[in-house]
């Protein structure tokens, strides 16, 4: 006979993991308890060596599917007294447990709400232990009714009943409830029907605006379908052109807009449910949804998602939130800042605790490749073989995020959206105070980027903690390597749009050697000059320009008075940047003569949309300047410019230059064969990711690239901390 005392850490709780042990323990003949604690769940079982090695094998091969186990630890105890095995109350104590992100609804609970003769027919808060709002309902641990927002609505008796029925479904399903005694829906608006939700649907087929309340946030919807009231909600939302991503009812219905591969497909309807961007069928269709070739797309992720795509097949799904602040969350805000924007309101009463945006995905090599993780993943937990026990990383400024560590966890925030606002800045703040909470760590050293004028890096000196400032691009590169758990020496690329440099200039298409002590820069690009600064990241011609002349094949963008006083400007207010974001801004401007963008990404997006297949490339050039070896562009934009193939081969003759520079640089400052890592937010652009590790890979390199996090500003948090945790050693 033995008696052991078994802690299991990781996500345990709020996923139907006590009532598994309780049934293990009943199959094996087990007697003792359990419960949840801070750490996860502390287990009690007292029988024979056989039946105690049976349950211990079992409680790993088959734990609960949204369960993670992380660690688990057994101690063998004095026997006891036991009659039975009981499921006991939780206990409090130092916070080491997990919490689960929120999940999809469940073909059981989809079952039950679409059956007329079920309890919760039509209901839109449907849920049970296998599914459901987790971390968006979550004030504190444990993972109990009492620490959610739903300790606002009490269990009536036949909830409650399933509630402490270790045999049912919902047996401590925290957010259980029903029509009788559980959240409801509330709908404003010209209300013509006693339903609140057909109220909704009407709107919504009428071709208005309607803001509804999910899960970790609100939407903007529309009908996808109806063109005007598509274009009605960009010019309320003052977004021309930036995608929308579309919910669409099913697999089905998707597949009427765009290509899905069989992976693709396995995400969409998974139980996280992220956005998918996929291919459109017809590249040029749907362009008020999208002006490029793909369309994001998802699926139904709550209960009152299903209820209303059933009737409406395809919305438009958009955060609702005004320019640069966050999603917004709170139903009396949103009747005050939405009331230009919506039409009506379909909102509810169950109080959303932590805001959630929705998460972004496009597959690469049958693998997500992020671009937004939020939703369905946070909180972010990536373990490490590293100690970063006490740290806190505070990231950059556009697509703000932090990261905690204890022991060897780290863990990283939700989405947090671009620094710019105060609004923005309270959600950062809120959020991080949020984990600090939920998961009982104190930071004791913090890190941040070295520009001195992010709100991020100013919110760092606020704290009473040592503080460290960390070069953006070696961030970057210092977060890819921690993923792959990479020691160094290692060869980084690094291309995204803006950071700053050792020199204190913009850079932006680096080529490195480094660690995570320190790192080198050996090569880059030819400099360009932003003509007003931050102004020229706006007004794209003024790129154009810049780089035309320097071609000595000044093009003409603007008008003659204004293109003369901003040629004067640039000598007396310019900012040069070795930024790859900037020469692809640049490249589309030239290419169609636009002199604008409406948002940061758009050029480039559309650049690599607009290209047509082709070898050919244009001339390749470098200069060395203080042992930085530099690709000089200004060959290649004068043969563009002088080129008399289609624009859209001319695009993709750029694009293969790029690629072709990047293995050129590798050839030449790369000999020792160093692992190369892919960062920065241009590696959002797939012909460069691919092109550049396809012949990377032909050549025998070993190359990396983000899969646990974005390659863009949200990752540079966890590049920041496993700096800090190597420094420290």
């Amino acid at each position: 006979m033995k008696h052991l005392k078994i802690q299991v850490q990781g996500i345990v709780q709020g996923v139907g993991f006590r009532p598994f042990v309780h049934r293990l323990a009943l199959q094996n003949n087990l007697k003792g308890y359990a419960y949840n604690d801070a750490q996860g769940i502390i287990i009690h079982i007292q029988g024979n060596s056989k039946d105690t090695d049976i349950f211990l094998e079992q409680l790993k091969s088959q734990a609960p599917v949204l369960s993670k186990i992380e660690n688990i630890e057994i101690e063998e105890y004095p026997m006891e007294s036991f009659n039975d095995f009981q499921i006991k109350e939780s206990q409090n104590g130092i916070h080491q447990t997990l919490i689960s992100p929120d999940i999809a609804p469940c073909e059981d609970c989809i079952h039950e709400m679409l059956n007329p003769n079920n309890r919760r027919y039509h209901y839109p808060f449907i849920n049970c232990t296998n599914c459901g709002p987790r971390y968006s309902i979550i004030q504190d641990i444990p993972y109990d009714r009492k620490n959610t927002t739903m300790s606002d609505f009490k269990l009536c008796s036949q909830c409650d009943k399933e509630y402490h029925d270790i045999q049912d479904r919902r047996y401590h399903a925290q957010p259980n409830a029903c029509k009788e005694c559980g959240p409801k829906l509330i709908y404003v608006g010209n209300k013509q029907d006693e339903d609140e939700l057909e109220n909704a649907i009407n709107d919504l087929k009428e071709g208005k605006i309607v803001a509804i309340k999910g899960i970790g946030g609100i939407h903007l919807a529309c009908d996808a379908n109806n063109k005007q009231a598509v274009l009605r909600l960009r010019k309320r939302k003052q977004r021309e052109a930036k995608p929308f991503a579309i919910m669409a009812k099913d697999i089905q219905t998707a597949k009427e807009l765009v290509d899905i591969s069989s992976v693709e497909e396995s995400f969409l309807t998974s139980k996280e449910r992220p956005i998918v961007l996929c291919k459109k069928k017809a590249p040029n269709s749907y362009i008020e949804l999208s002006e490029n070739k793909e369309l994001g797309i998802f699926l139904p992720y709550s209960p009152l998602h299903i209820l209303l795509l059933d009737r409406c097949p395809l919305l438009v799904m958009t955060s609702a939130n005004l320019s640069d602040t966050p999603v917004l969350i709170d139903n009396e805000e949103a009747l005050i800042k939405l009331k230009d924007i919506a039409d009506s309101f379909l909102l509810h009463d169950r109080k959303i605790e932590n805001r959630c945006d929705d998460s972004l995905i496009r597959i690469v090599n049958d693998k997500p490749y992020f671009i937004r993780k939020s939703r369905g993943y946070a909180p972010i937990v990536i373990h490490t073989p590293f100690d970063v026990d006490g740290l806190l990383a505070l990231g950059a400024h556009q697509k703000g995020s932090f990261a905690l560590g204890k022991n060897h966890h780290v863990f990283i925030s939700p989405y947090i959206g671009n620094m710019e606002t105060i609004e923005t800045m309270e959600h950062f703040t809120k959020a991080l105070d949020t984990y600090k909470r939920l998961f009982e760590i104190t930071p004791r050293q913090a890190g941040c980027d070295q520009h001195p004028d992010y709100a991020s890096t100013l919110y760092a000196q606020s704290l009473d903690i040592p503080i460290t400032k960390i070069y953006h691009h070696h961030a970057h590169m210092a977060s890819c390597m921690f993923e792959h758990e990479l020691s160094g020496p290692c060869f980084g690329i690094i291309w995204d749009g803006t950071g700053l440099g050792k020199d204190q200039t913009i850079w932006g298409a680096e080529f490195l050697i480094g660690d995570y002590q320190d790192f080198v820069r050996i090569g880059s690009i030819k400099p360009i000059d932003l003509i007003g600064n931050e102004q020229a990241i706006h007004e794209i011609g003024r790129i154009g320009l810049v780089m035309s002349m320097d071609a000595n094949i000044e093009q003409t963008f603007f008008e003659p008075t204004k293109q003369e006083l901003l040629k004067k400007i640039r000598i007396q207010n310019s900012v040069s940047a070795t930024s790859m974001g900037r020469l692809f801004d640049g490249l589309y401007s030239i290419l169609t003569k636009k002199i604008t963008q409406d948002y940061d990404g758009q050029a480039p997006m559309l650049l690599e949309s607009m290209v047509q297949p082709t070898d050919k490339k244009y001339s390749l050039k470098f200069y060395e300047k203080e042992h930085v070896r530099y690709f000089d562009w200004t060959p290649m934009v004068k043969e563009m410019i002088q080129d008399t193939d289609d624009i859209h081969i001319k695009a993709q003759k750029a694009i293969n230059t790029i690629i072709d520079m990047a293995i050129e640089q590798v050839h030449t400052l790369n000999k020792e064969y160093l692992p190369i890592v892919l960062s920065g937010g241009c590696f959002q652009n797939l012909q460069l990711l691919q092109g550049i590790y396809k012949k990377l890979i032909k050549e025998n390199y070993t190359v990396y690239w983000h899969e646990k996090v974005s390659c863009n500003d949200e990752g540079i948090a966890l590049g920041q901390l496993a700096i800090l945790s190597q420094r420290r050693k």
